[in-house]
C-alpha cells in the first residue's frame, strides 16, 4: 500500500500522474529546445528589399519566398509557445492534485 499525502487519492491516479507529469517535462523540454532553433534559424526584420549597393529591387517572387520562411518561422514559434504554455498550466495542474516526486 502506497501512502499519498494523507488523503484517499485512487490508484490511477498514484500511478498515472508521475509518468503524465515526465511526459509533459520533456515535452516542454523539447519544445523549448525546437523554440529556441527556431529563433536564431529567423532571418533579422530588414524591411526595405532594396540592395544598397547596386540600388536594384528584389523581384516579386524573392520577396514573396523571404515572406513565405518568415511566416513558418513565426508559425512555429507560436505553435511552439503556446505549446509550452499550455503543458505547464497541465504540469501545474497535475501537480496540484497530486504532489508525489517524479519517480514515486
Amino acid at each position: 500500500m502506497r501512502l499519498t499525502n494523507m488523503m484517499n487519492v485512487p490508484t490511477w491516479v498514484v500511478d498515472t500522474f508521475p509518468i503524465l507529469r515526465a511526459v509533459l517535462i520533456i515535452l516542454v523540454a523539447v519544445t523549448c529546445v525546437i523554440m529556441i532553433i527556431a529563433i536564431l534559424a529567423s532571418p533579422p526584420q530588414t524591411g526595405v528589399g532594396n540592395n544598397a549597393i547596386t540600388g536594384a529591387s528584389e523581384s516579386y517572387y524573392t520577396k514573396n519566398k523571404g515572406a513565405n520562411n518568415q511566416g513558418r518561422i513565426r508559425n512555429l514559434i507560436i505553435i511552439c509557445a503556446i505549446t509550452i504554455a499550455v503543458c505547464s498550466i497541465l504540469f501545474g495542474i497535475s501537480y496540484t492534485i497530486y504532489q508525489a516526486p517524479i519517480g514515486a
